[in-house]
């Protein structure tokens, strides 16, 4: 929604295509949520964002309303890689028609996140450019685009027996990307099965993925490195980093997000009572999960700490179920705790009271923290968050983890060692080293997206040849 947004500043016109089921949130949350985000009215549920032309269109993924989606991605990914005609029709059928206030003209190019194969055969049909977006890392997409590769050359699916191998380090990617351990590599990799439907489905993406006039990746050149975006084009078309997508807007005090969760702005007026870099913030995203036993022994190590934390607690944290905290918890952190089911991360990250971020290492979170300067403790759950959490620790340098949990995403970390993570973060030296290298790299990211940045020059550099293609 960023990137939309972006180019929607330079004269596109955005059509933004969801699922029904998230366009669904996305409308119970634009009523609740103070953003930029308004319904268009009850009779035809649709959105609008304000001062854009972008519209909200949405298309059914095929699985009934009470499907859990995330809870089974192996249906999910299914669902979602048959949804080109369902694609197609409704961007012919709203290719150039009048939406509210804006005459929309024709659809001139789509814009397809990396696993969005469905895609591919539309901008065909369409005789449209397709650009591929990562929303990765560029590490991470590289592992994901060179999938067949690295299933050609042995490494996966990954075995956890030999994770820790030496003998097992990944080197052979492009992209002069640091040395992999077999767990950096996405979670789903490491299928026991190699006819796991998830395992498979991603084999495929990767496929479709280098099928593209253009590639735009949600990272910088700085924090990465040029060889690293570079390595994601196949074909020898364009590849560029424009990231961070959300930091332009954010830097000119534009609210373009729409979370699809309730937000909660009184965390702001709590973190102003507090000193600075004294708060330790906890959010594991929209989706990851954690055991009771789990936050159980993470409340009782926020405690053990002294410090005071902002602590995010969806309803959903354990498996749609209630979290039942330490018995007196509340009570006895009362003066320096605030829980909340949902916070508005990026302003929380940008308060001067917040001196580490604890999370589960998904990119958005990661590149937030690193935009905003705050060191993280990584405790990744799913996906990318892996080597998201590796990198930010070993090569970045911003940032602690968790011992063991790579390899066993269901080891319950105990208090003691998680307490002793977090006192290091916010009282040692090392721990005041790696904020420092967190605003180095905050001063890298913000360089970079302002006019003269590389991510600045990248966009408008797509959004130029994009409206000559357009007009050829």
């Amino acid at each position: 929604m960023n990137l939309a947004q972006l180019l929607a500043e330079r004269g596109f016109f955005i059509t933004f295509v969801n699922t029904e089921w998230i366009h669904k949130r996305m409308l119970e949350a634009s009523a609740t949520n103070t953003n930029s985000l308004v319904s268009r009215g009850d009779t035809d549920h649709q959105l609008e964002q304000r001062r854009s032309k972008i519209r909200f269109l949405c298309i059914p993924d095929g699985l009934p309303p009470d499907h859990g989606r995330f809870s089974n991605v192996a249906e999910y990914m299914v669902a979602v890689q048959k949804m080109s005609p369902a694609l197609e029709q409704l961007l012919r059928s709203r290719s150039s028609t009048d939406d509210g206030k804006y005459s929309f003209p024709p659809i001139t190019c789509i814009v397809a996140d990396c696993n969005m194969s469905c895609t591919e055969q539309v901008a065909t049909n369409m005789k449209v450019p397709r650009v591929i977006f990562w929303p990765l890392c560029a590490a991470s997409s590289i592992c994901q685009l060179y999938a067949n590769f690295l299933m050609s050359e042995g490494h996966i699916p990954v075995k956890i027996t030999e994770a820790n191998n030496p003998g097992k380090l990944i080197t052979c990617l492009p992209g002069n990307i640091p040395p992999l351990r077999p767990t950096n590599l996405n979670s789903l990799y490491r299928a026991e099965d190699p006819t796991d439907i998830p395992f498979n489905a991603l084999l495929y993406e990767s496929k479709i993925s280098s099928k593209g006039e253009y590639v735009l990746v949600n990272t910088f050149e700085e924090l990465e490195g040029r060889d690293a975006v570079t390595a994601l084009s196949l074909n020898g078309c364009p590849a560029l980093a424009i990231g961070p997508l959300f930091l332009p807007n954010f830097l000119q005090g534009r609210d373009t997000t729409s979370n699809l969760w309730e937000e909660n702005d009184s965390c702001l007026t709590w973190l102003d009572m507090q000193q600075p870099a004294s708060v330790i913030y906890v959010s594991f995203g929209s989706l990851a999960v954690k055991s009771q036993e789990q936050l159980q022994q993470l409340a009782l190590a926020l405690e053990g700490t002294g410090q005071p934390f902002l602590w995010v607690l969806r309803l959903d944290n354990v498996d749609d179920k209630p979290v039942v905290l330490p018995d007196g918890f509340e009570e006895r952190t009362k003066d320096r705790a605030l829980l909340v089911r949902w916070a508005p991360q990026v302003k929380v990250l940008a308060h001067t009271s917040v001196g580490v971020f604890v999370t589960h290492s998904g990119w958005n979170s990661i590149l937030e923290s690193i935009s905003m300067g705050v060191p993280v403790v990584g405790f990744p759950y799913f996906g990318d968050q892996f080597l998201n959490c590796r990198f930010a620790k070993d090569v970045w340098d911003i940032g602690l983890d968790f011992e063991g949990v790579d390899v066993d995403d269901q080891k319950v970390v105990p208090k003691e060692e998680m307490e002793d993570i977090l006192k290091r973060m916010m009282r040692s030296s090392e721990g005041k080293q790696l904020r420092e290298n967190a605003l180095k790299l905050k001063e890298c990211a913000t360089r970079a997206v302002l006019p003269g940045g590389s991510s600045f020059h990248n966009l408008n550099t797509f959004v130029k040849d994009m409206a000559e293609k357009a007009t050829a």
